[in-house]
């Protein structure tokens, strides 16, 4: 009988748990403590956690250091306090010449890291080189900052400076000195991994996440040099017009603040459009590195944490998961099964296994980003009704203007009024690009498809019957093998591939018609032998080019039992 290759994966499994449980009693012994077992992550895991370290967190740095240092800027485009003047409006008070330079001396140091990271990244200087620039610099950078804000933020409880007030100014520069040391922290675990030799040291990016940086560069130099032109047009400080380009490139519209002149409004036509198309490259980059490469590899390690788990149960003599995979515990009915048998219940128990992995994994993902996107949505509510306390803004209000804000609906019935509501509106609605990108996809997997494909079981069980009867329709709504299918994205499209009948697969190439006519040459001269050899060649390239043909397509089709034994028998290894 022909093996399908599934018994040195349970067996596998069987010693890698054997050899854990052996390894705990050990432990137990020398030790009198029963210790319990840390958790089931294997090699896949730990490659996905030293992934993040790898990847994730340098195109982190390098996706977001061009954000610090664009909010760096803000902080010295304009002073830190204000005070009331006699029309109701504030006039800018000078800031101390120390505050001026220690500020633009961090701005230098952070200017140099990000210029390091990436000629680090472009390879063109040594990792051992760049890493302690980049991280030492935004450290410093980090420090400097910190070493004026808190200064001058005592300075404001003097008798002296009552009715003084904080301007945009100084909020950029604490949202400044929070990413750099959030970032120079990511690298040093860049750093730390490498230096364990975990990975190479050098950043492992490929043209795509570099250029997803380069976007992120660019998106920034264009933000700034539009707000710095529509304050020259419109006579605005340059931060309000940040914050006005920030609301107009991410299509909120909050509308509290709009060009007057006709120049302004002339110049809107180009920026807007420019500044959506860069927005849009950016989107697409974060789809396609975070979630389709980022998420494989943290939903590797998930797969298998799942699969260990659930082959672990399946070996177990209390099977709590029996209801959705078999046991695979040996048995006094093991005697009367056939070889083939015990192969197929393996198969059908890692099948599920797999299933069942994959479902988990696409609904954890949809969970976290539906937590990311939750956090962001009643955090950033609760700063906004915090800042905006002399209008006042109730909670319920904050809420309604973060998540018409998250949406991109932007009514502009409210709006922040403060500074530190506008600066905080800037750095949490680019950082609300991201997220609502990945929670769409994430909703796209789940929740879209399974409301599509409940869609067409209503409209066949109704207005749009089909072939297959109605109880049939309404048993496989409710089959565990149907709905695994489903979740995990099989299609009927991929099953037509390999059907004969399918109009758009030709009847023979040019290897299968040779093949069959040497089958017809054999049989004419009576050499069986031949007959079935070229018979055999026939099908072996027919279904090889089936193979080719559903590798093309964009759907997915997962083979039973049945169909793998067939396809194993075709290899000439197999061939009884």
């Amino acid at each position: 009988m022909n093996d399908p290759g599934l018994d040195d994966a349970i067996a596998d499994e069987a010693n890698a748990l054997d050899m854990q449980q052996i390894s705990r009693e050990k432990s137990s012994a020398t030790s009198g403590k029963d210790n319990a077992p840390r958790s089931l992550d294997s090699q896949e895991s730990l490659k996905a956690r030293w992934w993040l370290a790898s990847t994730a967190y340098p195109l982190t740095a390098g996706t977001f250091g061009p954000m610090a240092s664009a909010f760096n800027v803000c902080c010295l485009a304009q002073t830190w306090r204000m005070k009331p003047d006699s029309s109701g409006g504030y006039l800018n008070i000078p800031d101390p010449k120390w505050v001026i330079g220690v500020n633009a001396i961090s701005l230098v140091f952070a200017v140099v890291a990000n210029v390091a990271l990436s000629l680090n990244m472009a390879r063109r200087i040594r990792f051992s080189v760049a890493q302690p620039i980049i991280i030492l610099g935004w450290y410093i950078s980090s420090a400097l900052l910190v070493g004026i804000l808190i200064p001058f933020g005592v300075l404001m409880y003097r008798p002296e400076n009552a009715g003084h007030i904080y301007t945009q100014a100084y909020f950029y520069g604490t949202f400044a000195a929070g990413l750099y040391f959030i970032l120079a922290s990511l690298l040093t675990v860049t750093a730390y991994g490498a230096y364990k030799g975990h990975y190479s040291r050098r950043f492992s990016l490929t043209n795509s996440q570099r250029t997803l940086m380069l976007q992120t560069i660019i998106f920034c130099i264009y933000l700034l040099g539009g707000a710095a032109v529509y304050a020259k047009v419109e006579g605005w400080r340059f931060l309000d017009a940040v914050y006005y380009a920030d609301y107009t490139l991410l299509t909120i519209g909050v509308g509290n603040i709009s060009p007057a002149t006709h120049l302004g409004r002339g110049l809107l036509f180009p920026y807007a459009v420019g500044g959506i198309v860069i927005l849009g490259l950016i989107i697409s980059s974060i789809r396609t590195l975070m979630l389709e490469h980022g998420r494989q590899k943290i939903g590797s390690a998930i797969a298998d944490m799942t699969r260990k788990l659930l082959v672990k149960e399946a070996l177990s003599d209390r099977n709590r998961f029996r209801a959705i995979v078999p046991d695979l515990r040996t048995d006094g009915n093991e005697e009367d099964m056939t070889e083939r048998e015990k192969q197929k219940r393996e198969f059908i128990t890692m099948r599920r296994v797999r299933q069942i992995a994959s479902v988990q994994h696409k609904w954890v993902s949809l969970c976290v980003s539906l937590i990311v996107w939750m956090a962001l949505w009643l955090i950033g509510a609760v700063v906004f009704w915090r800042s905006e306390t002399h209008q006042p803004w109730t909670y319920f209000e904050a809420l309604y203007f973060a998540y018409t804000s998250l949406l991109t609906i932007g009514y502009g019935d409210v709006y922040p009024e403060s500074s530190l509501g506008k600066a905080f509106f800037v750095f949490w609605s680019l950082l609300a690009v991201p997220t609502i990108t990945i929670l769409i996809s994430n909703i796209g997997d789940t929740l879209i498809r399974f409301i599509r494909d409940l869609t067409l079981y209503l409209g066949a069980l109704t207005i749009l019957p089909g072939e297959e009867a109605f109880l049939s329709r309404v048993k496989d709504m409710f089959r565990r093998e149907k709905w695994l299918q489903e979740a995990t994205g099989e299609t009927n499209n991929a099953r037509d591939i390999l059907n004969d009948s399918n109009p758009d697969l030709p009847r023979a190439g040019y290897l299968e018609a040779k093949e069959l006519q040497k089958e017809e040459v054999a049989r004419q001269h009576g050499d069986i032998a031949a007959q079935n050899l070229h018979h055999y060649h026939y099908i072996l390239f027919r279904e090889i080019r089936k193979m080719i043909l559903l590798a093309k397509s964009s759907s997915t089709k997962e083979f039973d039992y049945l169909e793998w034994e067939y396809y194993l028998l075709l290899f000439p290894g197999s061939i009884p």
